[in-house]
């Protein structure tokens, strides 16, 4: 009786390990995909930017030029998405991302200066031709990693197989855009705006790691920079793999994200918003978000990213942004990205509007209906915000968001906002 006793307990075993263990290779041949399928949608994307590129290179007149930039920003915000997706444990991902941002962002400043009828200069051509040899770069390092299977997957995480990947090699030799915009390098260098407090050990780190994911919690990693953090990738047993980074200053959560339990692309019903947005506010409250108002929000293959910005004296504050990364399956917080919210941060000195709201309705065009206000300082570089009220407005079906300057009336931002089956796309 005792050895059948063995024999049942042992065979149950086996059968749970068994269980268990087609269950974790279910979930990393998962993720596996989902990685894979985000890898082609950045090569599709960084293709358009290329053949964009090319064509601007034969462009005559400063209409072409235009639509040709209008091309290469639309693809890079759609490549700069899906590489925000990528798992934190890619050492290429946040270089990629931050590069490819600022191609698209260099693109919309160029087409201003060609809409104000300056010709592009030699200087700028230079730079576009370095962008086009850098997407084609970052495309070969997208399409090896696919062709090698050497992507993120949960059992390559704890092996280091991306602390030495091929393309941190070429980010080095990436072309620094020079231009007064928002992701300019001297910005991006620039330090916090606020005092985030003494400095934490990296067993101070590995303790704050255990408190917010309890689980098999691997070395932390130091990665030094204008924020400096300290990554880490812990075992949980409901998520699954999660990684995340905390400043070495504060000892702040900064960003982790998980894998999402299912690859859902469909639309989400307003009950299914409202139930993401509800947990995500309460989440960032948890987080000491003061007064977070929501922006927009966007939908890719079971994930749904909600971006909020916190209030101060009433006014959103779109610099300090913070994205939240919601499981549809689950309803559930599977990530953070509150990079801007840790760099920028802090209670400002508000200047008093010197026009009405109504006087600023007057600026906004007639053909537009109005259907809400609100008022908000944006950045217009990263040292330089105003004051704006903000109007949503509509003409003919088509959703705009109009930015008149709350001191002077001038007309600061205007983007139109496409919805889509992905989300609401600002543009």
């Amino acid at each position: 009786m005792v050895t059948a006793a063995l024999a049942a307990g042992l065979m149950a075993a086996a059968v749970q390990w068994r269980q268990s263990a087609e269950a974790l290779a279910a979930r990393q041949a998962a993720e596996r995909t989902r990685i894979e399928n985000l890898y082609h949608r950045i090569d599709d994307d960084l293709n358009d930017v290329d053949v964009s590129l090319s064509k601007l290179s034969a462009a005559g007149s400063p209409r072409q030029t235009v639509l040709l930039l209008g091309d290469v920003w639309r693809a890079t915000g759609s490549a700069g998405a899906a590489m925000a997706l990528l798992p934190l444990s890619h050492a290429d991902s946040c270089d990629m991302s931050q590069f490819v941002t600022r191609c698209g962002d260099y693109a919309h400043a160029l087409m201003g200066r060609v809409l104000q009828g300056r010709a592009l200069t030699d200087e700028d051509k230079r730079q576009l031709q370095d962008m086009r040899t850098a997407c084609v770069q970052i495309r070969q390092v997208a399409g090896d990693a696919i062709q090698n299977g050497d992507y993120v997957a949960a059992d390559a995480v704890d092996a280091g197989c991306y602390e030495q990947t091929q393309s941190e090699a070429a980010i080095s030799e990436y072309p620094t855009l020079i231009y007064d915009g928002p992701f300019s390098e001297s910005a991006e260098n620039q330090p916090p705006k606020r005092d985030p407090g003494q400095r934490i050990t990296a067993q101070q780190a590995w303790a704050a790691a255990e408190r917010l994911f309890p689980g098999k919690i691997g070395e932390p990693v130091y990665v030094p920079g204008a924020l400096p953090v300290y990554e880490l990738t812990v075992e949980t047993a409901d998520r699954g793999p999660v990684s995340l980074s905390l400043t070495e200053q504060g000892g702040e959560l900064l960003s982790f994200m998980a894998t999402p339990t299912g690859d859902r692309n469909d639309p989400p019903s307003d009950e299914e918003s409202r139930r993401l947005k509800e947990a995500a506010l309460s989440f960032l409250q948890e987080l000491g978000v003061e007064d977070p108002a929501a922006a927009y929000a966007q939908y890719y293959q079971g994930v749904a990213v909600l971006n909020f910005a916190p209030r101060q004296e009433g006014a959103i504050l779109y610099s300090d942004l913070v994205k939240v990364y919601m499981d549809r399956e689950t309803g559930e917080v599977m990530g953070l990205d509150a990079r801007n919210y840790r760099l920028n941060h802090r209670t400002r000195e508000l200047p008093r509007p010197r026009i009405s709201e109504q006087q600023a309705a007057e600026y906004v065009s007639d053909s537009l209906h109005i259907e809400h206000t609100d008022i908000a300082l944006i950045p217009l570089t990263k040292q330089n915000e105003v004051l704006c009220y903000e109007f949503k407005a509509t003409k003919d079906g088509t959703f705009y968001i109009v930015y008149i300057n709350a001191l002077t009336g001038e007309e600061e931002q205007i983007f139109e906002v496409i919805n889509s089956e992905e989300g609401d796309l600002v543009v």
